[in-house]
């Protein structure tokens, strides 16, 4: 493995050292690689941090002070967090001998200030033009691999003045000019590893086509060129062992992503809105459930139970999940103090999100948490991770008449879960007891005293809907209301012109963070929401089924 900001040998090569920068993943900057032979010094990406740069000039000038040499520098591809420093940095610019090698799409790319296809506009950077004076894989230049399924590898040989020998892959699909460069037994990966990430796959110039046939260059590249480490453009470097297995990961992610939509400046715009909604409703679901389960824990140990307690406590993992939630809020603050762009906060959020999920367990959950706050906890992470991909699954509606739909949700809120019946049945079964017990001691009557009545206008007709997350959703608003003090609900049906509608009583002031909120549930559920002039609640407009 490569040591951090040290000279390390090259193996398979005629004496090359390697001076690695190697940073935790942070999509504002990549890794940077200095490479140096006694007739060249190669700098494999520059990263985007200032501080970073100064450090890989400090390097790069004291070797030049050493034995003056050629410098080249080598892209794995165009995004501003690879290359920003190599346009920025003027000691840099100013080398005497200095050579940028670029994939030629990607030196098109920089030699015109794309802020598009360099994805600096994700960014909110400016991006100065690079001039590019040799660009790699051209049809002169390149030659054409025959692989062992038939299709064709480009690859680029350049002689070094050591005598090595520097090969340069064409592997699109994270980015058009995407290229993995191998010096000896070491090969240089860039974010080809990273392109199913949230937030990464669907960038400009994005392609799952050429991502999954790149997956098999990689491979003939591993089986049959002499790499023993990959070093990434983000994060460690790799052992060439460990590789097989990730490229099935990467190849099993990206063959289902037919549906991912492009990831520009809108789609930041609503993750961006998504992350904030989420971080909000997080925080309070997960206390509710949290809060649930602490309450059972301390019943079932009051009656002897401590074991058995401990399990229910120990099946949220609550205390993760807080942790990771507050260190999501208190990226949000630095956020908000301007200290983190918007790409950074939403990717946060993906990562909090994908640390939920890994933590919770709701499907153990179900017997002594609402099933429907449980649903609506999940849908909080799914449908946050939608929203990056751009995915829009409305297979889930069909035609359901809504009248039925409310009574049925009226009668499932106001009925406990669990009978006197399945309480003595189970007595003999210690495991069914406890079971029982927990449903009971669990259950908050959230609606006692207070009275749901739906009022349905005339004759409706059956209306396009996902009927179990719309009745979710208007659980949930039901849950507010009461929380907030009504003790008398009603739902009232009718026809709305060309829709139907249902008036729900305002739960309570809305911001507009609550009503966008709603407005986003609703929506998938397939009701559009509008806010009475009135005040007198919040209106959900369903589509006929006939329509």
């Amino acid at each position: 493995m490569l040591e951090d900001q040290q000279w390390q040998p090259v193996p398979g090569t005629a004496g090359a050292e390697i001076y690695p920068f190697l940073r935790k993943p942070d999509v504002t900057c990549s890794n940077a690689y200095i490479i140096r032979t006694p007739g060249d010094i190669l700098l494999i990406d520059t990263g985007a941090e200032p501080g970073q740069m100064d450090r890989i000039m400090a390097i790069i000038e004291e070797s030049l002070r050493e034995a003056p040499r050629p410098v080249t520098l080598f892209l794995t591809h165009c995004h501003i967090d690879h290359c920003c420093q190599a346009a920025r940095n003027r000691r840099f610019r100013s080398l005497p001998d200095l050579t940028v090698a670029v994939e030629t799409e990607g030196a098109r790319a920089l030699e015109a200030g794309d802020a598009v296809l360099t994805i600096a506009e994700l960014f909110g950077w400016e991006v100065e033009p690079l001039p590019v004076n040799l660009p790699l894989l051209t049809a002169h230049d390149r030659e054409s691999l025959e692989m062992d399924d038939g299709t064709a590898l480009y690859r680029q040989e350049v002689t070094l003045r050591s005598g090595d020998g520097l090969s340069v892959y064409h592997t699109p699909g994270h980015s058009p000019d995407s290229i993995c460069i191998r010096l000896g037994e070491y090969l240089f990966i860039g974010d080809f590893l990273f392109s199913t990430n949230p937030g990464i796959a669907g960038i400009s110039g994005w392609s799952q086509a050429a991502l999954l046939a790149s997956i098999g260059r990689v491979r003939w590249i591993l089986a049959h060129e002499p790499v023993s480490l990959c070093c990434p453009g983000h994060g460690r470097c790799i052992p060439a062992a460990a590789m097989p297995a990730l490229l099935d990961r990467l190849e099993g992610e990206a063959a289902r992503m037919a549906g991912v939509g492009t990831f520009n400046l809108a789609r930041l715009d609503d993750s961006l809105e998504h992350a904030v909604d989420l971080l909000l409703e997080a925080n309070r679901v997960f206390a509710v459930i949290a809060g649930r389960l602490y309450a059972l824990a301390y019943r079932l140990e009051d009656l002897g139970e401590a074991d058995e307690a401990r399990r229910y406590l120990e099946l949220l993992e609550s205390d993760r999940i807080d942790e990771f939630l507050a260190e999501f809020s208190r990226f949000a603050d630095e956020f908000q103090a301007g200290k983190k762009l918007e790409v950074q906060f939403v990717l946060k959020a993906v990562q909090v999100i994908q640390r939920v999920e890994a933590h919770f367990v709701g499907d153990r959950l179900n017997h002594v948490v609402d099933a429907s706050l449980l649903r609506r906890a999940d849908r909080l992470l799914t449908d946050f991770m939608n929203t990056i991909f751009d995915y829009r699954d409305t297979a889930c509606l069909s035609a359901a008449d809504l009248p039925s739909v409310l009574c049925d949700l009226v009668a499932g809120v106001m009925n406990p879960p669990f009978s006197d019946a399945a309480f003595i049945e189970a007595a003999d079964d210690p495991a069914a007891y406890q079971a029982e017990l927990a449903s009971r001691l669990a259950y908050l009557p959230l609606f006692e005293g207070v009275d749901l009545f739906v009022e349905t206008e005339g004759s409706l007709p059956p209306v396009l809907v996902d009927r179990e997350r719309f009745a979710d959703e208007v659980v949930g608003a039901l849950e507010d209301m009461a929380a907030g003090g009504a003790r008398e609900i009603r739902l009232s049906l009718r026809r709305e012109g060309d829709a139907v509608g249902l008036l729900i009583p305002r739960p309570g002031p809305l911001s507009e963070r609550r009503l966008r909120f709603y407005r986003r549930k609703f929506g998938l559920a397939g009701a559009s929401l509008a806010v009475r002039e009135d005040g007198a609640g919040l209106l959900l407009l369903l589509r006929p089924a006939s329509s």
